[in-house]
């Protein structure tokens, strides 16, 4: 495993973008038809959702961002 330094800001804005993400992809499992991607986008968003639960834990603020 290989550790990346990141600064509090960093951190933020990087979970900022992975949220915005997430909610694109929240709103296409919705309205998509198809059970294959469908099934894909659920798993990618169990993998995005494990990503901003590790970047909170680094910043200790859960949860802080507006979105």
């Amino acid at each position: 495993m290989v550790d990346v330094p990141l600064s509090m800001k960093e951190i933020e804005v990087i979970r900022f973008v992975i949220e915005r993400y997430r909610k694109a992809m929240i709103f296409e499992i919705a309205h998509t038809d198809s059970r294959d991607l469908k099934k894909h986008l659920l798993e990618r968003e169990d993998l995005i959702q494990a990503l901003v639960q590790k970047l909170d834990s680094f910043s200790g603020e859960p949860d802080t961002l507006s979105t």
